[in-house]
Protein backbone atom coordinates (compact mmCIF):
# COMPACT_ATOMS: atom_id res chain seq x y z
CA UNK A 1 0.00 0.00 0.00
CA UNK A 2 1.53 3.28 -1.08
CA UNK A 3 1.02 6.28 1.19
CA UNK A 4 -0.39 9.42 -0.39
CA UNK A 5 1.73 11.61 1.79
CA UNK A 6 4.63 10.91 4.13
CA UNK A 7 6.40 13.51 6.22
CA UNK A 8 8.87 13.73 9.05
CA UNK A 9 7.22 14.96 12.26
CA UNK A 10 8.96 17.20 14.78
CA UNK A 11 9.79 15.96 18.27
CA UNK A 12 8.02 15.28 20.67
CA UNK A 13 5.77 13.81 17.96
CA UNK A 14 6.45 10.32 16.58
CA UNK A 15 8.99 10.07 13.73
CA UNK A 16 6.78 9.87 10.63
CA UNK A 17 3.31 11.03 9.62
CA UNK A 18 1.58 9.07 6.85
CA UNK A 19 -1.68 9.58 4.95
CA UNK A 20 -2.95 6.32 3.41
CA UNK A 21 -5.09 6.03 0.25
CA UNK A 22 -8.13 5.10 2.38
CA UNK A 23 -7.81 8.43 4.22
CA UNK A 24 -6.36 7.09 7.48
CA UNK A 25 -3.66 9.18 9.13
CA UNK A 26 -0.85 7.40 10.96
CA UNK A 27 1.82 8.74 13.29
CA UNK A 28 4.59 6.14 13.37
CA UNK A 29 7.36 5.93 15.95
CA UNK A 30 10.29 3.90 14.60
CA UNK A 31 12.89 2.29 16.86
CA UNK A 32 15.55 -0.39 16.83
CA UNK A 33 15.65 -3.39 19.17
CA UNK A 34 19.24 -4.11 20.18
CA UNK A 35 20.47 -7.47 21.40
CA UNK A 36 21.29 -7.41 25.10
CA UNK A 37 19.18 -4.33 25.78
CA UNK A 38 17.29 -6.05 28.58
CA UNK A 39 20.52 -7.25 30.22
CA UNK A 40 22.15 -3.83 30.00
CA UNK A 41 19.09 -1.97 31.34
CA UNK A 42 18.18 -4.31 34.19
CA UNK A 43 21.58 -5.44 35.48
CA UNK A 44 23.44 -3.53 38.11
CA UNK A 45 26.63 -1.93 36.84
CA UNK A 46 28.90 -4.62 38.33
CA UNK A 47 26.72 -7.46 36.99
CA UNK A 48 26.62 -5.85 33.54
CA UNK A 49 30.42 -5.55 33.54
CA UNK A 50 30.78 -9.22 34.54
CA UNK A 51 28.28 -10.26 31.87
CA UNK A 52 30.26 -8.39 29.22
CA UNK A 53 33.55 -9.95 30.34
CA UNK A 54 32.08 -13.47 30.28
CA UNK A 55 30.45 -12.86 26.89
CA UNK A 56 33.72 -11.63 25.38
CA UNK A 57 33.00 -7.91 25.41
CA UNK A 58 30.28 -5.61 24.19
CA UNK A 59 30.85 -6.59 20.56
CA UNK A 60 29.82 -10.17 21.23
CA UNK A 61 26.66 -9.00 22.99
CA UNK A 62 25.64 -6.96 19.92
CA UNK A 63 26.47 -9.78 17.49
CA UNK A 64 23.87 -12.11 18.99
CA UNK A 65 20.21 -11.86 17.99
CA UNK A 66 17.82 -9.90 20.18
CA UNK A 67 15.23 -11.88 22.11
CA UNK A 68 11.70 -11.31 23.40
CA UNK A 69 13.01 -9.68 26.61
CA UNK A 70 14.90 -7.15 24.47
CA UNK A 71 11.72 -6.45 22.47
CA UNK A 72 9.74 -6.01 25.71
CA UNK A 73 12.43 -3.68 27.10
CA UNK A 74 12.28 -1.47 23.97
CA UNK A 75 8.45 -1.42 24.07
CA UNK A 76 8.52 -0.49 27.76
CA UNK A 77 10.74 2.50 26.93
CA UNK A 78 8.39 3.63 24.15
CA UNK A 79 5.05 3.25 25.98
CA UNK A 80 6.42 5.49 28.74
CA UNK A 81 6.88 8.46 26.38
CA UNK A 82 4.29 11.18 25.99
CA UNK A 83 4.17 11.75 22.24
CA UNK A 84 2.25 14.68 20.80
CA UNK A 85 0.23 12.87 18.16
CA UNK A 86 -1.18 15.15 15.45
CA UNK A 87 -4.96 15.45 15.50
CA UNK A 88 -6.75 12.60 13.71
CA UNK A 89 -3.65 10.35 13.56
CA UNK A 90 -3.47 6.79 14.94
CA UNK A 91 -0.29 6.09 16.90
CA UNK A 92 1.73 3.11 15.60
CA UNK A 93 5.10 1.67 16.63
CA UNK A 94 7.56 -0.01 14.26
CA UNK A 95 10.29 -2.09 15.91
CA UNK A 96 13.25 -3.15 13.76
CA UNK A 97 15.24 -6.12 15.05
CA UNK A 98 18.04 -8.16 13.58
CA UNK A 99 20.00 -5.20 12.26
CA UNK A 100 23.77 -5.43 12.28
CA UNK A 101 25.80 -3.17 14.52
CA UNK A 102 28.57 -1.19 12.83
CA UNK A 103 31.94 -2.90 13.16
CA UNK A 104 30.57 -6.18 14.51
CA UNK A 105 30.89 -9.49 12.71
CA UNK A 106 27.57 -10.76 11.38
CA UNK A 107 26.13 -13.91 12.93
CA UNK A 108 23.70 -15.70 10.65
CA UNK A 109 21.14 -16.23 13.43
CA UNK A 110 17.49 -15.33 13.47
CA UNK A 111 15.73 -13.80 16.40
CA UNK A 112 13.68 -16.64 17.83
CA UNK A 113 10.19 -15.24 18.29
CA UNK A 114 7.68 -16.88 20.54
CA UNK A 115 4.30 -15.23 20.09
CA UNK A 116 3.03 -16.54 23.48
CA UNK A 117 6.15 -15.08 25.14
CA UNK A 118 5.71 -11.72 23.39
CA UNK A 119 2.08 -11.64 24.52
CA UNK A 120 3.03 -12.55 28.09
CA UNK A 121 5.73 -9.88 28.25
CA UNK A 122 4.09 -7.02 26.35
CA UNK A 123 0.32 -7.41 25.89
CA UNK A 124 -0.62 -5.73 29.17
CA UNK A 125 1.61 -2.69 28.70
CA UNK A 126 0.57 -2.30 25.05
CA UNK A 127 -3.13 -2.59 25.96
CA UNK A 128 -2.65 0.31 28.43
CA UNK A 129 -0.68 2.35 25.88
CA UNK A 130 -1.87 4.76 23.18
CA UNK A 131 -0.51 2.52 20.39
CA UNK A 132 -3.14 1.13 18.05
CA UNK A 133 -0.73 -1.19 16.21
CA UNK A 134 2.83 -2.36 16.83
CA UNK A 135 4.92 -4.05 14.16
CA UNK A 136 8.06 -6.09 14.76
CA UNK A 137 10.19 -6.42 11.62
CA UNK A 138 13.00 -8.97 11.73
CA UNK A 139 15.30 -7.57 9.11
CA UNK A 140 17.52 -10.65 8.87
CA UNK A 141 15.02 -13.28 7.79
CA UNK A 142 12.45 -10.71 6.63
CA UNK A 143 9.70 -11.68 9.09
CA UNK A 144 6.90 -9.36 10.20
CA UNK A 145 4.75 -9.60 13.33
CA UNK A 146 1.88 -7.35 14.40
CA UNK A 147 0.23 -6.50 17.71
CA UNK A 148 -3.18 -4.89 17.83
CA UNK A 149 -5.84 -4.53 20.50
CA UNK A 150 -8.10 -7.18 19.02
CA UNK A 151 -5.64 -9.98 18.09
CA UNK A 152 -2.59 -9.30 20.32
CA UNK A 153 0.64 -10.54 18.66
CA UNK A 154 0.41 -12.57 15.46
CA UNK A 155 2.59 -13.38 12.48
CA UNK A 156 1.99 -11.48 9.26
CA UNK A 157 4.96 -12.82 7.30
CA UNK A 158 7.01 -15.83 8.45
CA UNK A 159 10.81 -15.67 8.45
CA UNK A 160 12.46 -16.82 5.22
CA UNK A 161 15.03 -19.51 6.03
CA UNK A 162 17.12 -21.99 4.10
CA UNK A 163 16.86 -25.72 4.80
CA UNK A 164 19.98 -25.36 7.02
CA UNK A 165 18.08 -22.96 9.32
CA UNK A 166 20.03 -19.81 8.38
CA UNK A 167 18.19 -16.70 7.21
CA UNK A 168 17.76 -16.14 3.53
CA UNK A 169 19.41 -12.89 2.57
CA UNK A 170 18.78 -10.64 -0.36
CA UNK A 171 21.66 -10.70 -2.88
CA UNK A 172 22.78 -7.20 -1.82
CA UNK A 173 22.86 -8.32 1.86
CA UNK A 174 25.29 -11.13 1.16
CA UNK A 175 28.13 -8.73 0.40
CA UNK A 176 27.58 -6.49 3.44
Amino acid sequence: MEPLDMQSLKCPAPDVGVKLPDGRLLAIEVTEVLAGEHTRRHSRKREAHSTLQIAGGIGSLFSLPANALDVACRIEAKVGKDYQVPSGHQLHLLLAAGTLEHGVAAWPLLLAISIPELNRLTDGMLARSRYQHVYLHLQRGRALYEWNRHDSWHEIHPPAVHADGYPQMQPQEAGK
